[in-house]
């Protein structure tokens, strides 16, 4: 998914939307709605690992990620 081209960015505008807003309210990227969790058992002890990223989970993250950017005055070209 090219998340630079103008179609792909307003097909998901809700979604990057969203993730940028979750970020500025603070929250983590593992809060991310649409990213599927597969229950596993590690030898660090950790339970759970992100499943493949669908599309509206990589818009999301790309959200989050441009907030981040954005907050820590780093901006940059959309």
């Amino acid at each position: 998914m090219d998340i630079t081209a103008f179609s792909t960015r307003s097909k998901y505008a809700a979604q990057i939307n969203a993730g940028y807003s979750a970020r500025l309210k603070g929250q983590g990227l593992s809060t991310n709605p649409h990213i599927h969790w597969i229950e596993v058992t590690s030898m660090d002890g950790s339970n759970r690992k992100a499943g493949p990223m669908s599309d509206t989970a990589l818009a999301w993250q790309h959200g989050w990620r441009l907030a981040d950017r954005d907050e820590k005055g780093r901006g940059g070209t959309r």
